[in-house]
């Protein structure tokens, strides 16, 4: 339990948080989803960045090459979806 509470509370003091999906308008992006789906949905990005990231692949975790898409939300922090092999493969508010 005590474990738990220190990983929340460093989650959120880092100030990157981690969604399962976010909302474009009324379209919802999940994790797992394509990158045309996620152009659909939301549009282009305002800009991208390329980082090396720790995923989770079948149980395994690795680090692999990914492309990030920022999002700008308006009064809201910016969304970054990492995306790599053509599908969302992380989420999360910067």
């Amino acid at each position: 339990m005590y474990k738990a509470l220190l990983i929340i509370l460093f989650t959120l003091i880092s100030g990157n948080l981690f969604a399962d999906s976010f909302r474009c308008g009324r379209m919802i992006i999940k994790q797992g989803e394509s990158s045309n789906a996620l152009i659909k949905k939301c549009g282009m990005p305002v800009r991208k960045f390329s980082s090396k990231e720790l995923i989770n692949d079948h149980g395994h975790r690795k680090r692999v090459g990914v492309s990030n898409w920022v999002y700008e939300r308006r009064g809201k922090k910016d969304m970054i979806v990492s995306v790599q092999g053509g599908s969302v493969v992380k989420i999360h508010v910067d």
